[in-house]
């Protein structure tokens, strides 16, 4: 054979390279050098505020309702406060004299009215209520009426003052405060012996001052009666009433029974209004009784 006739050493070498060619270790491998990164794109505007914009959006939103259901509302009381039935009953209460008396002047109006009110073309509804103020305090005009030919007519229009005093505004044409006065009611008049005088009186610093008629500021009225010498031991007794002021109708206010002193044989009765308050203009009454007998009935007006 053709290896048969190689030299033995050769033979020897060629083996022995192999054998140490197969022994030694594989060196590992090389790695491999990373990619660079892949650049990110920039973040948008939405991505970068969202976080303010979402919550100052939600609150422009709510202002925007807000301010949507103020002029609404502003809008509604502005034509409530146009129409001719609300003028027509602010009016009333501004010429009324026990409107002024108990309010002061000037009288003006809230802005916040209540109520509702339907228009078309000369016939209508209304039912009302107007927040009025004064000087002297506050009040509310109540108004419920129908327009017919181009007619209000209100089968309710009352003024509510604060105090609990209700002055209805439907008896007749009111009563401007320009008018010129009515005079004096006369008294009803019963001679008896056992009177001397009556007299009406206001407080006038420590004296009192005789009187026909009060004001309204004259807090408390007087009513001095005298009796004849010899009857000082007689029961005098005053009722008081108000006749129609303050929308009142024979309201009695009062009643006090005294026995004159024998010096002067005189009894000073005095009516005062509640938390020093003006009394309302109109017209009032005193019963006089001796010994439960009425003698004479005193009028007057708070003017």
């Amino acid at each position: 054979m053709f290896l048969g006739g190689l030299p033995k050493k050769l033979l020897d070498f060629d083996f022995v390279d192999l054998q140490k060619d197969a022994m030694e270790p594989t060196p590992p491998p090389v790695p491999s050098t990373p990619p660079p990164p892949t650049p990110q794109p920039p973040r948008g505007w939405w991505s970068r505020n969202w976080k303010w914009f979402v919550p100052t959006g939600c609150f422009t939103f709510l202002v925007i309702g807000a301010l949507f259901v103020v002029c609404i509302v502003f809008f509604a009381f502005s034509v409530i406060k146009s129409s001719d039935a609300y003028q027509t009953a602010l009016a009333r209460a501004k010429q009324d004299q026990r409107v002024t008396a108990a309010l002061g002047t000037p009288i003006k109006d809230g802005l916040v009215p209540s109520g509702k009110t339907s228009v078309n073309g000369p016939s209508g509804e209304a039912d009302i209520a107007i927040p009025i103020s004064g000087p002297k305090g506050k009040g509310t005009i109540y108004a419920v009426g129908t327009k017919s030919a181009g007619k209000w007519e209100f089968s309710k229009l009352t003024v509510q003052i604060e105090n609990g005093e209700t002055i209805d505004l439907k008896g007749g044409s009111p009563k401007a405060a320009t008018e010129p006065e009515e005079e004096t009611p006369k008294n009803e008049e019963t001679t008896d012996e056992r009177l001397e005088s009556i007299q009406l009186a206001r407080e006038n610093g420590e004296r009192l001052q005789p009187v026909e008629n009060f004001k309204p500021t004259d807090n408390p009225e007087h009513i001095i009666i005298k009796l004849t010498e010899g009857n000082e031991g007689t029961r005098v007794k005053t009722v008081w009433t108000n006749v129609n002021a303050g929308g009142a109708s024979n309201q009695k206010l009062w009643t006090k029974e005294l026995v004159p002193n024998d010096d002067d044989r005189a009894a000073d009765f005095s009516l005062s209004n509640s938390n020093s308050k003006e009394f309302p203009a109109g017209d009032y009454k005193i019963d006089v009784y001796l010994d439960d007998e009425l003698i004479q009935t005193v009028r007057y007006k708070v003017k």
